[in-house]
């Protein structure tokens, strides 16, 4: 459903969302640059970047992570790079990870298996033509599963044995994967069947993916479009840590082989790693979304007068509503209160117009504002053990730089501590300073 910008408060919970921007209409309408406020440059936004790099790489492919706190923005970003690519006629593909698979339990199989089921659907959205022997060899490879087989391929129609003397159709194959893909999201004991089947031959797997990304360049080159496809894969920076390590670190080989441009959300908890140097030999020159930082952090002292995050926050909220529905000093306050962490922001807008709602105002109260701040605050104190507020200390009293403990891994993780622009700084979120001072956990000794 498209949103609409509020100017009442009934409009407030659709004006403010926690959906990313994703059609042409809602960027369009509701999308502020906010580059200099998260970089501190305002020739380093992500989209320009990054279509730039795909346009100067030749036959070069780029494989890349890309990474942020979650809810800062990112899906918001890819999207918007989506249809930048798209408006230059690249053959592009957008996966949810989180949605289509089971981010809770996925595999670098799984990973594979879907940018094969992105290339197949996205070619039959542009009407590219995909050989009959390229989708025999797909359908081999699946039906010579025995799990697969058992499993998927009931249908007479689709049986290896005399099911396709009419030759095989894209239809097929694509009924073939989306039985796959239900299987690998819902099925437990199938889907563990199905990865012990898989993983001995990957190699297989890899050379039906480069099977079809050939068909498509060929396709594509005489068309005149980038000969390239460019796979956008968002989603698994919200998988498990120890799985991430099994994709990125033990398999990132398999992702960098593709000869596509690839870019993959990332957990950010994984670059205070050891293991981060190591995943970037696959996928190197990360992209990063900082978040918006409120204040700017320069060698021991806060830059004197610094503005540009809170007015960028401001301009990203009238996008969105008029800021008539917020009484006087109640926007800088949730502004202030919650770091430059969109997230969060739209989160207590939320909450506090729903609170004036139940009042019968028109308006957003301080007294709404506080409320909405202090279930947000409760909420991420209680995300963290006392025996990290050390290295909160630490933090508070000017040791800023991001290093790889284990203390700064788990505490951004909980999104207790944010990290800032390219120097990577970091700081405490604003309501943990606040419940940290209360509660005397900052103080000497």
């Amino acid at each position: 459903m498209e949103q609409t910008r509020a100017t009442q408060l009934v409009q407030m919970q659709d004006a403010f969302s926690p959906s990313p921007l994703h059609t042409e209409e809602e960027l369009r309408n509701f999308y502020y640059e906010t580059t200099e406020a998260r970089t501190g440059d305002k020739y380093s936004d992500f989209v320009d970047s990054m279509v730039i790099q795909a346009e100067d790489s030749g036959n070069s492919a780029l494989h890349k992570l890309f990474i942020g706190h979650a809810g800062s923005g990112k899906t918001t970003e890819l999207f918007r790079l989506y249809h930048k690519l798209k408006e230059k006629n690249y053959f592009v593909c957008f996966g949810r990870c989180d949605i289509d698979l089971d981010s809770g339990d996925v595999e670098y199989t799984e990973v594979l298996f879907y940018i094969l089921d992105l290339l197949i659907r996205e070619a039959k959205e542009k009407d590219i033509e995909i050989k009959e022997n390229v989708l025999s060899d797909i359908v081999a490879y699946w039906t010579s599963i025995q799990e697969v087989n058992a499993t998927v391929c009931q249908q007479k129609e689709m049986e290896v044995e005399g099911g396709f003397s009419a030759g095989v159709k894209l239809k097929n194959v694509l009924e073939i994967m989306a039985k796959i893909k239900g299987i690998l999201k819902s099925s437990e004991e199938t889907k563990r069947q199905i990865r012990q089947s898989i993983s001995p031959r990957s190699s297989e797997l890899m050379a039906r993916i480069r099977e079809v990304i050939d068909n498509l360049e060929e396709e594509l080159q005489c068309r005149n479009y980038p000969k390239m496809p460019f796979i956008i894969l968002d989603g698994l920076d919200k998988i498990p840590l120890e799985q991430a390590r099994k994709i990125f670190k033990e398999n990132g080989s398999k992702f960098a082989e593709l000869p596509i441009h690839l870019l993959v959300t990332f957990p950010i908890a994984l670059t205070y790693t050891e293991e981060y140097r190591n995943i970037q030999i696959w996928l190197p020159n990360p992209e990063k979304l900082p978040m918006i930082k409120l204040k700017n952090w320069v060698k021991d002292h806060y830059e004197s007068g610094y503005t540009e995050g809170t007015e960028t926050m401001r301009r990203i909220v009238e996008k969105r509503a008029d800021l008539g529905l917020f009484e006087n000093g109640v926007l800088d306050l949730l502004i202030s209160q919650t770091g430059g962490y969109i997230r969060d922001l739209f989160r207590c807008i939320g909450k506090a117009a729903i609170r004036a709602r139940v009042r019968r105002a028109d308006t957003i109260s301080i007294e709404d504002a506080e409320l909405a701040l202090n279930l947000l605050e409760s909420d991420i104190n209680g995300c963290y053990s006392s025996d990290l507020i050390p290295a909160m200390k630490d933090i508070y009293e000017g040791h800023k730089h991001v290093n790889s403990s284990e203390e700064i891994t788990k505490l951004m993780q909980v999104g207790a501590v944010l990290e800032y622009n390219g120097t990577r700084w970091c700081d405490l979120h604003p309501l943990v300073e606040k419940w940290l001072l209360e509660h005397q956990k900052l103080g000497a000794g």
